[in-house]
């Protein structure tokens, strides 16, 4: 079963939840001052991403898929930490 835009159940709330525990995670590890993501928070988000990629079985699939949906949305959108926006 799926919804009208043709998502499973399942990813959506795995989205919703990934959202959660990262922004969360994010939050505990705000310093003041400075631009973010700091530091800190860089580190912490590879280890997070480490650490669920271990979990994950063809864990090399995974991560193909990640950095072409990763380029995809970075065509669709500008990233706001990129040094020169989109014909800028």
């Amino acid at each position: 079963m799926t919804d009208a835009l043709g998502k499973d159940p399942r990813d959506i709330w795995a989205a919703a939840t990934a959202m959660h525990v990262v922004d969360g995670a994010l939050s505990a590890s705000e310093r003041a001052g400075g631009p973010l993501p700091n530091a800190d928070q860089i580190a912490l988000l590879r280890e997070i991403a480490k650490r669920a990629l271990w979990h994950i079985p063809n864990s090399a699939d995974e991560v193909r898929k990640l950095v072409r949906h990763v380029d995809i949305e970075n065509l669709r959108q500008a990233n706001s930490f990129d040094d020169d926006p989109p014909g800028g």
